[in-house]
């Protein structure tokens, strides 16, 4: 017996929920009221156009369906703020959500009443239980962490692979069909099982590109951890070089003062001597390792004619060991001298400092100006913002928290962590 193929309208739907659960995962483009406008007439449109092609021959089907597809990956694109790649990928897993979602609806539908349309209250609530147990289980399982990592960075090979596996997936479930020309349940078993296959491989493969992007991000923190000791390790012996150099200068300028007097070569060696301690290490914070890290920042700003203060007191890091004080202060540092350095306005090139108590915690406030505000992801965080994902990683090792925000031309970020965990 032959049965009736899934309504056009219920294939809209499906398609337009797919799409919709990557709206609300990923950043929006526009506001709220924009994006539900163009939410609103997708939908609208996509719906009238698959219900004036529902009866169309055979050989318009694949155009008809290449369009309905074209369609998909503009909602998502004009929609969400991601790049093409991003877009066509997310498209080619709602294509295959969608069509296991409507073909699984509407086998139930077509095992329980077989001679009832789609428009009936039975087969309206079926629809509403079936795409809300579908798309409600999906967005648990797979959305929740999507929302969490919105940034995809699908490279051209993730794009092609997926792709290839929804038209490989889309052609294998509905082959029988093509070939038999009517509906009848077998075609529906197989066409359910091979799109819940493709839905299956696409979200292995989202997995593993989410477990390679993970590993991608450790590897940069590594990196930016073992650059930080470096610095550290050759900042100490460049201080203790420095002091050394500065007190032999010392001894010579009193050695020249007390053979000679005159009264110009002394205002001379004044200055000379006022130059020299410029350079000498005069941040006693109380903690060595803090004091090391903060001496070579500040001669690295006098070089740079960049303006650096601050006030810290260094014995509130004293329980951290020494990789942990270089991953907080370091890479905070390296961050605000290389915003700063692009700045044409030396006078705007300011960077400001502090370390202090406060309610029992550890505050370690940076802030750096900045003329364009810096964008931050749902997350928080800075785009590509490893470094300072890696100071967020080291505070949360001791229950602490890191928040970033930009305020009348300022970038702060503010590293909270309790006092002697």
């Amino acid at each position: 017996m032959s049965l009736p193929d899934i309504p056009r309208l219920y294939t809209a739907l499906a398609e337009w929920l797919a799409c919709t659960m990557y709206l609300l995962a990923l950043r929006p483009r526009f506001g709220q009221a924009a994006t539900l406008l163009c939410s609103a007439a997708w939908l609208a449109g996509l719906g009238i156009f698959l219900q004036l092609t529902g009866n169309v021959p055979l050989a318009w089907w694949i155009p008809c369906m290449v369009t309905a597809v074209a369609a998909m990956f503009l909602y998502i694109y004009v929609c969400c703020s991601v790049t093409a790649a991003d877009a066509g990928y997310c498209c080619a897993r709602a294509f295959i959500l969608a069509e296991f979602a409507a073909s699984l609806e509407w086998q139930l539908h077509c095992m329980l009443w077989p001679e009832l349309g789609g428009g009936a209250p039975p087969a309206l609530l079926l629809l509403a239980a079936v795409y809300a147990a579908v798309y409600g289980l999906v967005h648990r399982l797979e959305f929740r962490r999507l929302r969490q990592h919105p940034a995809l960075g699908i490279t051209g090979r993730a794009l092609a692979s997926a792709v290839i596996m929804a038209l490989a997936a889309f052609a294998v479930s509905n082959f029988t069909f093509a070939q038999q020309g009517e509906v009848t349940m077998s075609v529906f078993y197989i066409r359910t099982l091979v799109d819940l296959a493709g839905v299956l491989v696409l979200s292995v493969q989202q997995e593993q590109l989410r477990e390679a992007r993970l590993h991608q991000e450790l590897e940069a923190m590594d990196s930016v951890l073992r650059r930080q000791y470096e610095q550290y390790q050759q900042s100490r012996e460049s201080v203790r070089l420095i002091n050394r150099y500065c007190h032999d200068l010392k001894l010579q300028i009193a050695a020249i003062r007390a053979e000679q007097d005159p009264g110009k070569k002394a205002a001379a060696l004044d200055e000379m001597e006022s130059g020299i301690q410029m350079y000498e290490a005069r941040n006693k914070t109380g903690n060595a390792v803090l004091d090391t890290l903060l001496t070579a920042k500040s001669i690295f700003c006098q070089q740079h004619d960049i303006n650096f203060t601050c006030v810290a007191d260094g014995h509130l890091l004293d329980f951290m060991p020494t990789g942990d004080i270089c991953t907080l202060v370091g890479t905070a540092l390296d961050n605000a001298t290389e915003s700063v350095q692009t700045l044409a306005d030396p006078e705007k090139r300011l960077i400001r400092t502090a370390i202090y108590a406060q309610h029992g915690f550890v505050m370690l406030r940076f802030e750096n100006y900045c003329e364009v505000p810096v964008p931050l992801d749902d997350d928080g965080m800075p785009p590509h913002g490893y470094g300072i994902r890696t100071v967020r990683a080291t505070a949360e090792k001791y229950g602490g928290t890191v928040t970033v925000h930009c305020e009348d031309n300022w970038f702060i970020l503010r590293v909270l962590v309790p006092r002697n965990p």
